[in-house]
């Protein structure tokens, strides 16, 4: 991976305000989340891709809130990733929907254990931004196999977003 690169999103990510949203949403934290279930189901049929997950970016880790595929087990273990690893990284600058059609060809993420290993080829994501405008992390579909994806699947990508972030923005009111 192109940690050269990737480190440009660093300060973003570790921004003081955007921790503390993460936190205020209570994602920091390990929960089961069945709530989003649905959503990411819907994204499955949708994009037709193996995995789906939602995941939120930390200080140093990427943990996913829900998900759908054959996670490998270390990775399940863990509930998430290094945040080298993270390929939602670019969505905390960029703050619009993205894709990369084949990963192996992907300045950033070519040498990625989840390409390299892991056999992830394609991706597309939208952000997820919180209330207070920070984003969190993303919604994204991985693919073994590369292809593109539309525009129109990006925008249901960011409506599936914003719909996840309404989900927990709502219970982070609750007393």
């Amino acid at each position: 991976m192109r940690a050269d690169l990737l480190r440009d999103f660093l300060p973003a990510i570790r921004t003081v305000d955007r921790l503390v949203d993460v936190a205020r949403l209570g994602l920091d934290r390990e929960a089961e989340r069945p709530f989003l279930t649905d959503l990411v189901d819907r994204v499955v049929h949708r994009l037709d891709t193996p995995f789906v997950m939602i995941d939120v970016l930390l200080n140093d880790a990427q943990v996913f809130l829900a998900g759908h595929g054959p996670v490998p087990d270390f990775l399940q273990e863990s509930g998430g990733t290094p945040l080298e690893w993270a390929f939602c990284q670019p969505l905390v600058t960029e703050r619009a929907p993205r894709s990369v059609a084949d990963l192996t060809a992907d300045p950033l993420f070519h040498d990625n254990p989840l390409v390299t290993v892991g056999g992830v080829r394609a991706y597309a994501a939208a952000p997820l931004v919180s209330q207070s405008g920070h984003v969190l992390g993303g919604l994204c579909g991985l693919d073994t196999r590369p292809r593109p994806f539309s525009r129109d699947d990006l925008l249901f990508l960011q409506a599936t977003a914003e719909e996840v972030v309404e989900r927990l923005e709502e219970r982070a009111d609750r007393p």
